[in-house]
C-alpha cells in the first residue's frame, strides 16, 4: 500500500509519470475483457460461470470513496474470495495505467 501512495505522489509531482488510460486499454484487453468485459460492465464471457461475480467498473457504487490505490492494489493482489487473481507481473506504471483506463468507465 506504501509502495502505491508514494507511486502517486510521484505521479503528482512528476507529469511525465502521469499514468496514460490509453496504454491500461491494453493491458485491460489482454487481461481483464474476459470476466470483467469489454465495456466494463463485469459481464465478460468467463462472467457465467463466476460466483461471485465480476466487478461492474461502470458502477458508480463502485468508485464512490475508492481511490487510485485501492484500485490498484486489488489489481496487484487479487480479491480473496472470488476469482480474481493478482496480476504481480505489472509494473507500478502499469498498474497506473490500468487504474487511469479503469476509470474512463465511470458512468
Amino acid at each position: 500500500m506504501f509502495l502505491m501512495v508514494a507511486m502517486q505522489l510521484y505521479a503528482v509531482a512528476n507529469p511525465a509519470f502521469a499514468a496514460d488510460p490509453d496504454a491500461g486499454k491494453a493491458i485491460y484487453a489482454a487481461n481483464c475483457t474476459a470476466c470483467h468485459g469489454g465495456t466494463g460492465n463485469g459481464k465478460g464471457a468467463a462472467a457465467i460461470a463466476l460466483t461471485p461475480k465480476p466487478t461492474d467498473f461502470t458502477a458508480a457504487a463502485f468508485w464512490a470513496g475508492r481511490t487510485d490505490a485501492q484500485v490498484a492494489g486489488s489489481v496487484r493482489s487479487g480479491r480473496p474470495g472470488t476469482s480474481m487473481t493478482g496480476f504481480t507481473q505489472l509494473s507500478d506504471a502499469d498498474l497506473a495505467d490500468v487504474t487511469a483506463y479503469l476509470r474512463t468507465f465511470i458512468k
